[in-house]
């Protein structure tokens, strides 16, 4: 069995005021040709199709003309989730009637076990679809206790697939976490406060391969769970990433071996560090429409830099200057200054009362971000 993976496409994004559906078509028409030469038997996208759940217009239109392509024209079988930034019931619509088209989205969490089944030379592989769901949601599907959580409700869930499944099939796990052990980027929205969203490796034993989404550095987690990682470079953070896909291919006993496969974008990401004129001087004509992050070392004052830069990178999204001291030591960077929303509320507390937070208001703030967190999954 030989299937692409992939995640976090966020179709619609807007990145530092730049909209980016032309770059992300370019790299779905190259996945295109990827695709046809590869043959895959299946294409997984485990999560975050859209960047939020009423995504615009050329973004449907975006997906629904790769995905026809892909079953359609390549016969390929497609089989999809929602990751927290889509609309679960806008991305299911349909999605019954769609099965026997090769097409298999999953946008609602339902606590079924029902996988869909592809067979190669050696028999069934059976996958199974597991969209994100926040635990409310996996309680009404699931009926657990009132203190469900990430962890314990998709444990209680993968515990009903490994009851259900044959013994001797091979089975793969498609779903969107946050798997303990993975590396964030700045771009990935919380799925909740306080690490409470964590999801342990051990829920996904059993499975030969997890196909995952939500983190978008690739990356591995143990032997079995991988990251496919997100199709673009979506914050600063993440200029030093090599984006690519994962081509992972199941022996008849299951053992899994996975290659990456990097993805060329329509312009790449850079940081520029150095003072204005060496910047200016050693403009690289060949990369002068990527987007790029600028870092001034500059210590005296500086006219009008980001239009000077703009003339060279027109695509530039963001400017800073490294500062210094009186006495020539460097302060600390912006990078130095992030706290989380917690960790700014104990600091703001002791300020304001001299005392630490205490639980109960710990556990009021958290509520309150929690809902929050919420708030802009339903936007």
């Amino acid at each position: 069995m030989r299937f692409i993976h992939t995640a976090d496409w966020h179709l619609g994004r807007i990145f530092h005021g730049m909209h980016l559906t032309d770059d992300q078509a370019y790299i779905l028409a190259n996945l295109e040709l990827l695709l046809k030469d590869e043959k895959p038997d299946a294409y997984i996208i485990s999560g975050d199709i859209y960047d939020r759940s009423v995504p615009p217009p050329e973004a449907v239109e975006l997906l629904s003309s790769h995905l026809e392509r892909v079953t359609r024209n390549l016969k390929i079988p497609v089989i999809m989730i929602a990751g927290n930034h889509d609309g679960a019931e806008r991305l299911d619509f349909c999605s019954a009637m769609m099965k026997g088209g090769r097409l298999n989205i999953t946008g609602i969490f339902r606590g079924s076990v029902v996988p869909v089944i592809i067979d190669d030379e050696h028999g069934p592989v059976c996958f199974y679809s597991i969209p994100y769901a926040d635990p409310e949601k996996m309680k009404s599907a699931l009926g657990g206790d009132e203190n469900l959580t990430h962890n314990s409700g998709l444990t209680l869930y993968t515990d009903k697939i490994r009851e259900a499944k044959p013994a001797d099939v091979r089975a793969v796990a498609v779903a969107h976490a946050f798997v303990s052990g993975g590396s964030c980027s700045d771009s990935e929205r919380p799925l909740s406060i306080g690490g409470a969203g964590i999801v342990g490796a051990s829920a996904f034993s059993g499975f030969c391969y997890t196909a995952l989404g939500h983190l978008h550095a690739p990356q591995n987690i143990g032997d079995s769970i991988r990251y496919s990682g997100s199709l673009m470079k979506y914050s600063i953070s993440e200029a030093s990433h090599n984006k690519s896909v994962t081509l992972v291919e199941i022996d008849r006993t299951g053992n899994v071996k996975t290659g990456e496969i990097a993805l060329t974008p329509r312009r790449d990401l850079r940081i520029v560090k150095g003072s204005l004129k060496e910047i200016l001087d050693g403009c690289d004509s060949l990369s002068m429409e990527d987007y790029v992050a600028v870092i001034l070392t500059d210590r005296e004052a500086v006219y009008d830099a980001m239009n000077r830069l703009r003339t060279l990178y027109p695509n530039i999204i963001h400017l800073e200057r490294t500062e210094f001291s009186s006495s020539g030591e460097q302060l600390p960077g912006r990078a130095g200054l992030k706290h989380s929303d917690i960790d700014l509320f104990t600091s703001f507390y002791l300020n304001v009362t001299g005392d630490e937070a205490d639980e109960r208001s710990l556990g009021i703030v958290e509520s309150v971000l929690e809902e929050r967190v919420k708030a802009e999954d339903g936007l």
